[in-house]
């Protein structure tokens, strides 16, 4: 069966995509999303209760006026829900002075005129006493962040599309995307239809359907963990930000949520790749529970050290750790929005908004050209 009749397809519906098919629809294209799962899964890279808001950027300067923009997007979005998608309580990147992520995320502030501050260590322990402030630390805020709800922002991305016309097919797996001369086939186990362009923003799969992803996306296994909290009105919102903790240890983590746990997230070497993502592993090893546990009762003693709760997700990686958003090089009717590396949902919706630019424009005014799907890439690294 083949049928034709909307304008753009949106293949994957987790962050990228389900912001991407909002912008659209408010833009009134006839767009058609596709969802191999179903909407807010917890298979991908938008799982978990939170994610970490900040207009700072430690990696790109170039980032920070997209956060900013996203900002503004996001609470556009909160008008169409009932739900709290973001919460702004403040942040804190923090860690020895002279790393690059800190020295990074003052100089974007600097240079955007954001507000911030840089204090050293005999400022951070009075302001921030959760955390173990060591001789040497430095600590840069930012009063502009805070936490996102991914599930809630997805649903609601989706839910807006569709009050604006737009058709949404869930637990429709895609197997494939087909240029072809007069459009672009979007092929599926009930049938085909026609397109004039598709975004393709699969996630972690974009290795099936993106056009030379295989080993410029790669799949990797994220751990995210929960701790009880000693005394949980020290961690309460109003009290306790976001952070992130950067230099020899590398967390980051949120305020509770629930009045009793608190969830940190630390990373000690490359997130293991997934080989099979129909069968990934989502058992934690026990060791692994215990080098966090560790880290935990050294940086933040006032949680309990044991996980009282582990999920996994995968997210796909990029060699540099930078998205791939624009036209394929190999037919620029295939928009690629992929590879945001464990650090793209407070960009999700500007993200959205710039695939919304090249499906429909085939251009966007904002300076993303650092992004393009062909840029050189290193080969990704193949250590676990």
């Amino acid at each position: 069966m083949s049928t034709s009749g909307a304008d753009v397809a949106v293949i994957g519906l987790g962050a990228i995509g389900s912001m991407t098919l909002w912008r659209l629809a408010e833009r009134g294209v006839t767009v058609h999303g596709y969802e191999r799962f179903g909407i807010a899964h917890d298979r991908g890279a938008s799982a978990g209760q939170t994610r970490r808001f900040s207009v700072q950027s430690q990696r790109e300067p170039r980032l920070t006026p997209l956060a900013v923009e996203a900002l503004g997007l996001w609470r556009e979005l909160e008008e169409h829900t009932e739900r709290e998608l973001l919460r702004q309580t403040g942040g804190v990147v923090l860690g020895p002075e002279g790393t690059p992520e800190i020295l990074a995320a003052n100089a974007s502030a600097r240079y955007n005129g954001l507000p911030h501050e840089v204090l050293d260590a005999a400022a951070l322990g009075p302001r921030f006493p959760q955390h173990v402030i060591r001789a040497g630390d430095v600590g840069v805020t930012d009063p502009l962040a805070g936490y996102l709800r991914p599930e809630a922002s997805v649903a609601t991305a989706v839910e807006r599309a569709s009050a604006l016309g737009a058709a949404v097919s869930p637990y429709t797996e895609v197997v494939a995307v087909e240029p072809r001369e007069t459009g672009v086939a979007v092929v599926t186990r009930g049938g085909e239809q026609v397109y004039d362009r598709v975004v393709l923003a699969p996630g972690p799969w974009a290795g099936e359907l993106v056009p030379g992803a295989g080993q410029r996306v790669v799949p990797r296994r994220i751990v995210q963990a929960w701790y009880l909290a000693r005394s949980p009105r020290d961690y309460h919102p109003d009290v306790f930000g976001v952070f992130e903790r950067v230099g020899d240890i590398q967390a980051y983590g949120f305020p509770t949520l629930d009045g009793a746990t608190v969830k940190v997230g630390i990373k000690f070497e490359t997130h293991p790749e997934v080989r099979d993502l129909a069968n990934v592993d989502r058992v934690v090893d026990p060791a692994f529970a215990s080098r966090v546990a560790a880290a935990v009762r050294e940086f933040f003693p006032g949680l309990h050290p044991d996980p009282v709760s582990l999920q996994t997700g995968v997210e796909g990686f990029s060699p540099d750790s930078m998205p791939l958003l624009g036209p394929a090089t190999s037919d620029a009717r295939l928009v690629v929005a992929c590879g945001f590396s464990g650090s793209g949902f407070k960009f999700a919706t500007v993200m959205g908004e710039i695939a919304a630019d090249f499906a429909t424009n085939g251009s966007t005014g904002r300076d993303v050209s650092f992004l393009a799907p062909g840029r050189h890439l290193l080969e990704p690294s193949t250590s676990r």
